[in-house]
């Protein structure tokens, strides 16, 4: 599970640059989700099952609960060992520390969050009040969807599959993206919205956004990804949909969540079922053996499209983009055409390899992913068929044995998802 994942925010609406603005009280956020709440139901098109409590915390108190979190779905061992893994195939700059850049984003960016453990709304004091009801309008849909389909179970049943996770968060992040635009749309066209709280969200340090622009491609990817490709993907593509909600499709992505990031990308390959294109398992050995004496798998999981393009050059979009809810932006030809992957990290002390299996759809796919790999010092590709495998790490002397022995495993039946 990404760190991403872990937690329900409204982003963009961090605290503003003026030290003395009035903090919200705990009545005007009660008074104010008891406002916006029949309107989600509305757009929504479910009913709330019991009132959602609210709380008003600062900074401190929802950084703890972010990072309480992520730790507990996303454990150290876990974190290590990707660290370590993301590094060696060229993800993120090797000692990268990403849950403390990720809370620093969070810290930033969040204005309320949702917490399905207690099923309460959580509204920060210095959340800009004149986008309260924007930002509200997103919490409560996670709230409404929690009531009905259950959130954490739906992320606990994926916790295995890092990609398939991606896919159910952005089913849920989109869910909340959807109801908030188009409540958004609603208030502007009513003329209920004044016209200086946008103005005023962009003053705030979320709005300018210093960290988020700064950080990582990667982290960017696994904060941004759910919101701004859920949103699109949850209107089948057409975001001229957003004028006439349809919840009956929102329902189906809750009860069926597509199984990759590659279904987000292209929601083709989940709406349309001439064009559908599940994933299928792709199941590495136990390396231990050929790596020799003293190694032992550490850690392991899946990258899907999203990632795979950030290896072949693609770019990432910037959250304020136009652009960014446009798949494409997201992707390139290198990555697209994928049917399936996963790697592993195994360490020896101080050492660490890591082995990522990919399978594509075609020898033309395969080709092109392994021609679009930019060249990096301690790493590997070789292909057969269509499939690539990428060594990297701190044994380059096992590079070819290790590759062959995944081959070997490849080359056996394919089991879909």
């Amino acid at each position: 599970m990404s760190l991403g994942l872990a937690v329900l925010v409204s982003l963009l609406a961090g605290p503003g640059d003026a030290p003395t603005a009035a903090k919200i009280t705990l009545d005007e956020a009660v008074e104010l989700t008891r406002t916006v709440a029949p309107r989600v139901e509305e757009i929504r098109g479910l009913k709330f099952k019991r009132p959602v409590a609210v709380k008003v915390v600062d900074d401190k108190v929802a950084r703890e609960h972010f990072k309480a979190r992520i730790v507990k779905e996303y454990p150290e061992a876990k974190l290590r060992a990707d660290e370590r893994a993301y590094a060696q195939l060229g993800l993120i700059p090797a000692g990268s520390q990403l849950l403390a850049a990720f809370l620093d984003i969070l810290e930033e960016q969040a204005g309320g969050y949702y917490d399905p453990e207690t099923d309460t709304f959580y509204v920060l004091d210095d959340m800009p009040k004149g986008v309260g009801p924007i930002l509200v309008a997103h919490e409560l849909t996670h709230a409404l969807d929690d009531q009905h389909y259950g959130i954490d179970g739906m992320l606990d049943a994926v916790k295995d599959d890092d990609d398939r996770a991606s896919a159910v968060g952005a089913v849920v992040e989109g869910s909340g993206t959807v109801v908030m635009s188009a409540f958004l749309m609603q208030e502007m066209q009513a003329g209920r919205l004044e016209p200086t709280a946008l103005a005023e969200m962009q003053k705030t340090e979320a709005g300018q956004g210093a960290k988020l622009a700064a950080a990582l491609p990667f982290l960017r990817r696994s904060l941004l990804s759910s919101y701004v490709l859920g949103f699109p993907f949850l209107l089948r593509g057409d975001l001229t949909k957003l004028t006439a909600v349809n919840p009956a499709d929102i329902n189906r992505a809750f009860e069926k969540p597509p199984a990759s990031s590659e279904q987000i990308i292209h929601p083709e390959k989940y709406w349309d079922a001439a064009k559908a294109d599940a994933p299928v398992t792709v199941l590495l050995p136990d390396l231990s053996k050929p790596l020799g004496s003293g190694w032992s798998l550490a850690g392991h999981g899946t990258l899907g499209e999203l990632n795979l393009a950030q290896l072949t050059e693609a770019p990432t979009p910037n959250g304020n983009s136009p652009d960014a809810v446009v798949a494409a932006a997201w992707t390139n030809e290198a990555a697209a055409g994928i049917g399936g992957d996963a790697y592993q990290h195994y360490s020896n002390g101080a050492k660490g390899e890591t082995v990522l299996a990919t399978v594509w759809d075609t020898e033309k796919d395969a080709g092109e992913f392994e021609k679009a790999l930019r060249p990096l010092s301690g790493r590997r590709a070789f292909r057969r068929g269509a499939a690539v495998v990428v060594v990297a790490g701190d044994a380059p002397e096992r590079a070819e044995a290790l590759a062959s022995a995944v081959f070997a495993g490849l080359e056996g039946p394919k089991r879909p998802k």
